[in-house]
């Protein structure tokens, strides 16, 4: 009887099936190599056909574009505009200026992560290059997964006060809003920027910190 039980016991363990320890994309996503979405725009001929891992945080979803002579058609594809993790989201110039928009293929498993994903979403992709026109790449996210040192809103109105306070010579707000922003989550070059920022509040130039408005 024992060894009627071990049997079936291996014959189960035998027929289980494998649990793999990386997905394909995940595979792809560490044989990809690394780029940056202000790289891929500065040199639009040398990125085309490049597949390179990127990271950048989500826009949100854009409704209606003009393919052109692209492959990109609305009936194929939708589209995503996103920031870049250089892009300083308390600058009103930047927030208003994504730097990209990646067309993912309708029913994919890339559109599917980027769907249901909130603003300021953080991403690590890989994008191709597929054409260029109007002098920039127009890109093809191919896979897409979530990562952390996400922003979320709260974070950068307090560094967009910190930054306005700092514009007006308002040392001491500016502190203060810098320290609040700099508690939440970010993508590590914003924190850097703001930390430098932080630092200036701190030392402000001798003429201005005698006249600080309040």
């Amino acid at each position: 009887m024992k060894a009627l039980v071990a049997l079936f016991l291996l014959l189960s363990l035998v027929a289980l099936p494998r649990v793999a320890t990386s997905s394909s994309g995940d595979d792809a996503m560490l044989e990809a190599s690394v780029s940056s979405l202000e790289e891929l725009h500065a040199d639009p001929q040398a990125a085309l056909g490049q597949r390179v891992r990127v990271r950048f945080q989500l826009r949100g979803e854009c409704e209606r574009w003009n393919p052109f002579v692209t492959r990109f058609g609305s009936a194929d594809y939708r589209a995503f505009d996103v920031w870049s993790d250089r892009q300083f989201l308390w600058e009103k110039e930047q927030w208003d200026a994504p730097i990209a928009r990646l067309y993912v293929r309708r029913g994919s498993p890339a559109e599917q992560a980027l769907a249901g994903a909130r603003r300021l979403a953080r991403f690590e992709a890989i994008v191709e290059a597929r054409q260029v026109f109007l002098g920039r790449p127009w890109l093809e996210l191919e896979s897409a997964r979530r990562v952390g040192d996400e922003s979320v809103e709260c974070t950068l109105l307090h560094a967009t006060r910190g930054f306005e306070a700092a514009q007006e010579a308002r040392w001491a707000v500016a502190r203060e809003s810098y320290d609040q922003a700099l508690i939440g989550a970010m993508p590590p070059a914003l924190r850097s920027e703001l930390r430098r920022l932080r630092e200036l509040a701190a030392h402000p130039p001798s003429d201005t910190a005698r006249h600080e408005r309040r």
